[in-house]
């Protein structure tokens, strides 16, 4: 069996990366409604359905909050070290 903790955590964690990445290089495009928190939010949501749909056909094991919760925070942290180390140089 898959560890569905194992996919969303590492999923999050390269959407923070890139979200980082895509806001470095046009940070005017993120500004009103889509902030950052929101877009990590969406992809949270996506992701978990995805893995409730397999959870639900008995391929891996539902996610815990906690799970949801240490892929969340640790896609927000990612992205804040990044845009802090990066984007105070530019």
């Amino acid at each position: 069996m898959t560890q569905a903790r194992s996919i969303y955590i590492g999923v999050m964690c390269v959407a923070g990366l890139i979200l980082a990445a895509f806001t470095l290089a046009w940070p005017q495009t993120l500004g009103g409604y889509m902030t950052p928190f929101a877009v990590m939010l969406i992809v949270s949501f996506l992701v978990d359905l995805a893995l409730m749909r397999m959870a639900k056909e008995g391929e891996i094991t539902p996610l815990s909050v906690e799970t949801r919760f240490a892929g969340f925070f640790g896609g927000m942290v990612l992205y804040l070290v990044v845009t802090t180390m990066l984007g105070s140089a530019t």
